[in-house]
């Protein structure tokens, strides 16, 4: 494993890698994704203050084990739902999470989300901690305005500059995060910027083998397939404890953009 005093390699994704090591964390996401579900949490709260969002005709990009599906079907009415992921095992878990009587029109959408064709007059689409993982963001993004209706939304959430900074140091390993004035100007090319926030989330854990734990546990291991070697591993564990020890623990910094856009 490479350390902080190698040079931090450029990232090129690899989405059968990236499903694998979600569909591995299927069991124990819930559990560990306390900062995903935050997140997601904070991207609902700021699209309900936005009045001129209609959900009639959702798509939610990403859904993952249906965290923020949940959320969305118990705080709004949904009358047409397409639930996408990369992942299409995710899809038991996303009905089943689903309270009967807020159940929506449940369409599944599964597939890589920039391959696929994508639903038509939609008024609403949701993706949260998912747009870093796409290949071409200002291209899906060009794409997605013409299946908003004319008075669409799109509502996302997406990690910044400063996410798992603390493992990246250390490592090398991560992904290229854009800046929120970078996001911005992505989405004002065929967007209006109604609503825009950024906000860091940090969470505490006991020791540096807890924070591996964490990234198996969530899935977001795909960036990159590593091996770790014994003296490794006691590395990098010293040079966590050195670094970023507290008396609270270690910790595991997550920044978030939040961005609520009307289609132009």
């Amino acid at each position: 494993m490479s350390t902080s005093r190698e040079k931090r390699e450029p990232m090129t994704l690899d989405k059968e890698r990236v499903a694998r090591c979600f569909r591995q964390a299927m069991a124990t996401y819930d559990l560990h994704a306390t900062v995903q579900r935050r997140v997601g949490a904070r991207l609902l709260e700021l699209a309900g203050q936005v009045p001129a969002i209609s959900y009639e005709r959702v798509l939610e990009i990403g859904c993952c084990t249906g965290l923020l599906t949940r959320m969305l079907c118990r705080q709004q009415r949904v009358g047409t739902l397409y639930v996408n992921d990369l992942v299409a095992d995710f899809g038991e878990s996303v009905r089943a999470g689903i309270p009967q009587e807020r159940m929506p029109k449940l369409l599944p959408w599964f597939g890589d989300i920039e391959e696929l064709s994508l639903p038509e007059r939609l008024s609403l689409v949701i993706s949260s901690a998912t747009f870093q993982w796409l290949d071409d963001l200002p291209g899906f993004l060009h794409r997605l305005a013409p299946a908003l209706d004319r008075d669409g939304f799109l509502a996302f959430s997406i990690f910044g500059p400063g996410t798992l900074a603390e493992f990246t140091e250390l490592t090398g390993v991560g992904l290229s995060y854009r800046t929120p004035e970078q996001i911005a100007s992505l989405v004002e090319k065929d967007f209006v910027l109604e609503q825009m926030e950024t906000e860091q989330n940090r969470l505490w854990l006991p020791a540096p083998r807890d924070v591996l734990h964490h990234l198996r546990a969530t899935g977001v291991g795909g960036v990159r397939d590593y091996r770790w070697t014994r003296p490794g591993l006691r590395s990098f564990e010293r040079d966590y404890l050195t670094r970023f020890g507290t008396a609270d623990g270690v910790p595991v910094s997550y920044v978030s953009i939040y961005c609520i856009a009307r289609r132009k």
